[in-house]
């Protein structure tokens, strides 16, 4: 069985066209129409494939935006590559990065709203099985760009007593007149966003198969673990630290997934049953030598982010794994080995570790007093897995910081970086030649792009831009 047949198919180079006379009214041969694509099982299939096609976007799930988490938090070195992203106060609205971002993720939500649009009238040529699943994929593959688009682009889910300070725009059908005034939709309110986030969710977690069959669709298609561990960080997020739980235990008990061996085995082997869900690449379908991942953070190939001090600093570089095997040290800087296939590695987007972890903190906060044993011995079991040396925790306040201690370490380099401190309500210290961005400092969040505010007058700025 060919594995990786999900990302070499695609929608278009799928069609075979047997007429060899073209006449002037049929269909171009480089395109169908939406009706022909959906117009059979089969094209079907592929029609839902090129939503992942989509989420591929090179400037947004193509390892982008998880890069634009990270060099906004405090591990990793400045660098000039991205302009001005990670100096804060002097990036501004007409900054041409954060533009593609945004219009990348918008572009990546405008297909899967495309495929429900035309697929919702077709559903009947497949079995209520495949409708469900691909609906599923659809509201996941839209909620997993809205979930990067509301953190980084607005202030965190507390910020305001009722969440009511502005989001993004929810777009959530794909127009069939682009230039109609309709399109001008303007930023929903933070907790809209999480409302709509949290519907699709559990819409997409009722919908998706527990699992797939091989192990290259399990990681690389949604399925019900996808959906529960982002529905987990959401609800981690909006600090509902009871229901973060409930979806932890949920994967935990599922059986699926587990940790590996040692810390470096998932990003060697993207297939084991530590990922939950990545974005997969391969050496015919990946992002260019400026847009991929393993690009930006390895020191043979682009060579664009070290790791700072500051993250080097909270580990025990004499026998954590975490150091040992997955950083390395090329003339006076050290670099990430989490990704080392140059343009072919996958973008992780939910590890079992983090489900350990969060499940860790929520037990954590959900103790008023005291430490909470489970989640020492959760802890430890990560640690001794790397090899590091066991936690002691005397208080709670204690044992919630060596947990986010502990997240830093983990999921260094996976984006998380600059998110963990806005959801926790923590300034982003002074580091290199960046200085301190208070908690709720007006830079803290991406500005809304001017490009976009021009086509959209409903569009209004985020503050201090």
């Amino acid at each position: 069985m060919k594995k990786n047949k999900l990302l070499i198919y695609t929608l278009f180079a799928a069609i075979a066209f047997t007429s060899c006379k073209k006449e002037l009214y049929e269909e171009p041969f480089n395109a169908i129409s939406d009706d022909a694509a959906f117009s059979t099982p089969d094209r079907i299939d592929k029609s839902a494939v090129g939503m992942y096609d989509a989420l591929q976007n090179a400037n947004y799930f193509s390892g982008r935006i998880l890069i634009y988490a990270d060099i906004r938090g405090i591990d990793a070195n400045p660098n000039n590559f991205f302009g001005q992203m990670n100096l804060f106060n002097t990036l501004t609205a007409a900054d041409a990065t954060v533009a593609s971002a945004y219009q990348g993720a918008y572009r990546t939500i405008y297909e899967a709203n495309l495929f429900v649009k035309n697929f919702t009238p077709k559903a009947s040529l497949v079995t209520a099985e495949k409708a469900n699943q691909y609906l599923g994929e659809a509201k996941y593959i839209r909620s997993l760009c809205y979930f990067y688009l509301v953190n980084l682009w607005a202030q965190p889910y507390d910020f305001t007593a009722d969440a009511s300070h502005l989001g993004i725009p929810l777009v959530l059908e794909a127009a069939s007149d682009p230039f109609a005034t309709s399109n001008n939709i303007a930023r929903s309110t933070v907790k809209q966003v999480y409302d709509q986030l949290e519907a699709d969710l559990l819409d997409a977690e009722a919908k998706l198969p527990l699992t797939n069959t091989d192990a290259f669709t399990r990681v690389a298609r949604a399925t019900k673990g996808a959906a529960r561990a982002l529905l987990m960080r959401l609800y981690l997020y909006k600090k509902d630290y009871t229901k973060a739980l409930q979806y932890a235990n949920t994967i935990i008990s599922s059986g699926i997934y587990a940790l590996r061996p040692s810390p470096e085995v998932p990003f060697r082997n993207y297939l084991t049953t530590e990922s939950i869900f990545s974005v997969a690449f391969n050496g015919g379908d990946n992002p260019n030598t400026n847009n991929a991942i393993g690009q930006h953070y390895g020191a043979s190939k682009r060579g664009d982010i070290s790791v700072a001090d500051e993250y080097l600093t909270i580990l025990n570089m004499a026998t954590d794994k975490r150091f040992l095997n997955l950083i390395e040290k090329v003339g006076t800087n050290y670099w990430t080995t989490k990704y080392n296939a140059g343009t072919t590695d996958y973008v992780p987007v939910s590890r079992y570790a983090e489900v350990l972890l969060t499940k860790a903190e929520a037990l954590a906060r959900n103790t008023t007093t005291g430490v909470n044993a489970e989640a020492v011995g959760i802890i430890n079991n990560i640690r001794s897995t790397s090899g590091a040396d066991n936690i002691a925790p005397a208080t709670r306040d204690d044992l919630i910081n060596l947990i986010l201690r502990e997240r830093r370490i983990e999921l260094a380099f996976e984006g998380h970086g600059i998110l963990e401190f806005l959801r926790t309500r923590r300034s982003i210290p002074a580091h290199s030649i960046v200085p301190e961005q208070a908690w709720g400092s007006n830079y803290v969040v991406f500005p809304i792009p001017k490009y976009d505010m021009d086509k959209n007058p409903n569009l209004v700025p985020n503050p201090g831009y």
